[in-house]
């Protein structure tokens, strides 16, 4: 089997780090460039009434972006194509089913999701294909499974997620035609799944026991199973994160000291070695060039997390907030011009309480606060294109709703 398919989708990652101390001195935090003036949001319109709400979850270099919409009933749910004129187009479920949400799109705009009859709820759902057109074919779970799931797709079709019956998930590939192939487990390892693909059709994931023991898990173009790495876990395993179109894969471990384990960020070369980033660092994204970025914690007596950039030799850079702020913050997303973005916040971080951040290649901070709204970025491509979230709480209204958002370069 072969899964070379081309440029991944986006993935989105939520972020947390384990408190500890950091090895050796960490650099200062510099004072924040003069901040850019924030480009104008645009809301995405899902066109359909009674599902005015939405959330995104992925972008493509042609400006597409997809998600799905909502109303009062979380679950009732349409997948959303928006074109790169911002139109909506909704994509349709299965045949026979009734709800479904698109999670991911390449560059060819095909995109993925799932699809379920309102008879069950979104996570016994099936795995969905939608041709450019928005034609969707159904990518079935394994035999014996009765749902499954994508996670990513490459360019040429190929899709990496999870077949699963009610207790164990397995990790699996589709190919262009639809057909699902298992990924192995690690040796000894009884569940698996598989969270992103590069343009080989390299794919990484991870494989656990049933004892919930788990490891990080590189799948090669014909399958073959590769720990991601092989130094010591603490024995709290290892996760892969992403991979980029070179081979280079970002993920964290679990490792021991004195007091527990603490988190430390992974950068895995082509050829297996290990960078490892320090501790309480986090990578979350990796650009085409090997940049990374994430978060980190500055400060060895304080638990507060920052936004961080590291070289592909490792070197890390601070992402500054404004002088005004004290906020904890994070990098989610870089593009290949070294443009990334993330959310700072306050108290704890949920969606209600980010404001979204752009940092271009220099460091120069431009703010997303338009008047009225708090906002977080998701995605962004490589033309520049920022894909987040506005939220708008109505007086009385415990939590904010959520609106599908763009910001042009």
């Amino acid at each position: 089997m072969d899964f070379r398919t081309g440029r991944r989708t986006a993935i989105a990652v939520t972020a947390a780090l384990t408190a500890g101390a950091l090895l050796g001195a960490a650099p200062a935090t510099p004072a924040a460039p003069a901040a850019a003036t924030a480009p104008t949001p645009t809301i995405l319109q899902t066109g359909l009434p009674a599902r005015s709400f939405s959330d995104p979850t992925g972008v493509n270099d042609n400006g597409v972006v997809v998600g799905y919409a909502y109303g009062s009933q979380g679950n009732d749910t349409s997948a959303i194509r928006w074109n790169p004129d911002l139109t909506p187009t909704t994509l349709p479920p299965l045949s026979g089913e009734d709800f479904a949400q698109a999670l991911g799109v390449n560059d060819a705009n095909l995109a993925i999701g799932i699809s379920w009859p309102a008879s069950r709820d979104r996570y016994r759902a099936t795995a969905v294909r939608w041709a450019a057109d928005g034609t969707p074919t159904v990518l079935p779970p394994l035999p014996g499974d009765q749902y499954s799931k994508p996670t990513a797709i490459g360019s040429g079709g190929a899709v990496v997620g999870v077949s699963s019956n009610s207790a164990v998930e397995h990790a699996v590939a589709w190919r262009p035609d639809g057909t699902v192939v298992a990924l192995a487990p690690l040796p000894g390892g009884t569940r698996s799944e598989a969270v992103d693909i590069n343009g080989a059709g390299v794919a990484i994931g991870r494989s656990s026991t049933g004892s919930g023991t788990y490891r990080g898990v590189i799948w090669s173009s014909t399958g073959t199973p590769t720990p991601f790495q092989t130094g010591p876990t603490g024995g709290a395993g290892d996760v892969p994160v992403q991979i980029n179109d070179a081979g280079t894969v970002i993920g964290w471990a679990d490792r021991p000291q004195s007091t527990g384990t603490v988190r430390h960020g992974l950068v895995r070369s082509p050829d297996g070695a290990i960078l490892d980033l320090g501790a309480n660092t986090l990578p979350v994204a990796i650009n085409g060039s090997g940049t990374v970025v994430g978060q980190h914690q500055p400060n060895p007596t304080s638990s507060q997390t920052s936004a961080a950039k590291w070289s592909p030799t490792g070197t890390l850079t601070p992402l500054p907030l404004a002088a005004s702020s004290g906020a904890k913050s994070t990098a989610v997303g870089i593009n290949d011009s070294g443009t990334a973005i993330g959310y700072s916040w306050d108290g704890i971080p949920a969606r209600q309480y980010q404001a979204g951040k752009i940092w271009a290649a220099d460091g120069t901070l431009t703010d997303l606060d338009p008047t009225g709204t708090t906002n977080t970025t998701l995605f962004i491509n490589n033309t520049g294109l920022v894909v987040g979230l506005s939220l708008f709480r109505s007086a009385g209204s415990l939590y904010p709703s959520h609106l599908a958002t763009v910001w042009r370069p």
